[in-house]
């Protein structure tokens, strides 16, 4: 077995946890890997210890189904890990040994990229954007003006869509969320697709300044895009059953007061 470990630079704790965990695999004569130096595609096991951020830009160079990953916290936004720090000895034995929940989500196929929260096509100066949006047979929004726009997987529906004024979804709802940001008219809203389709988005203006944003950490130049939800999965090993509506509590306490009620 071989495990690649990717943590948080510059987090003590993310750092204290990284080393109690290689000396773990030492002691158990189980090869490991520190990443970029390894791909998570080379190993049969990803440990994760960070934040959102840390996972998003790990998962970025994955360019296959994901071997199994065990997310450990220990970064300030940590939504979509779930072993707390206090919980890696036993988290480590068990995923090891292959007892958890397998959690699979299908990733955006966007040109040859793949993003697991969402794809964003934003402008990087003053300038609105107007993008068309179309499915193999039909428009959806020709000439769609404003901020830009955001699509985005179930899985993502509590990240950077949320913040645009995204629905919630729940994650046994497969689907592709289309989310304007900051449209000009009132009347553009939201659209939630099939699993099965595939969207073409083409940008307008300005072409100069476009900025197409793969989960945040990865910046494309593309003003012709096919995004579609057969990219390569993800799989989470989850140490318990994830509680989804108990996630949406924990994300209320990191907003606002009176934020969503």
């Amino acid at each position: 077995m071989k495990v690649v470990v990717s943590w948080k630079p510059g987090s003590n704790l993310a750092k204290n946890l990284t080393d109690k965990i290689i000396e773990e695999l030492k002691s158990r004569g189980i090869k490991y890997c520190i990443f970029p130096r390894c791909s998570p595609c080379e190993a049969d096991g990803l440990i994760v210890i960070g934040g959102d951020g840390t996972l998003l830009y790990t998962l970025s160079s994955a360019y296959c189904e994901t071997p199994p990953i065990l997310t450990i916290r220990a970064g300030r936004r940590a939504f979509l890990l779930d072993t707390d720090p206090s919980e890696v000895k036993e988290a480590l034995d068990r995923f090891l040994a292959g007892e958890y929940w397998a959690e699979r989500h299908r990733r955006l196929r966007v040109n040859d990229y793949y993003a697991v929260n969402e794809v964003a096509i934003l402008t990087k100066g003053r300038r609105v954007t107007k993008v068309d949006i179309k499915t193999e047979d039909t428009w959806v929004y020709k000439g769609l003006e404003g901020d830009g726009v955001i699509v985005s997987t179930t899985l993502g529906s509590t990240a950077y869509a949320l913040s645009a004024g995204g629905p919630l979804v729940d994650p046994r709802a497969e689907v592709i969320l289309l989310v304007p940001v900051n449209p000009i008219h009132l009347n553009v809203r939201s659209v939630v697709f099939p699993p099965s389709l595939k969207l073409y988005v083409s940008v307008e203006y300005p072409k100069d300044e476009v900025l197409v944003l793969i989960d945040g950490v990865r910046e494309l130049h593309e003003e012709e895009m096919e995004i579609s939800l057969d990219g390569p999965s993800v799989i989470f090993a989850r140490m318990k059953p994830r509680k989804f509506y108990e996630k949406l509590i924990e994300l209320r306490s990191l907003l606002p007061q009176g934020t969503m009620d």
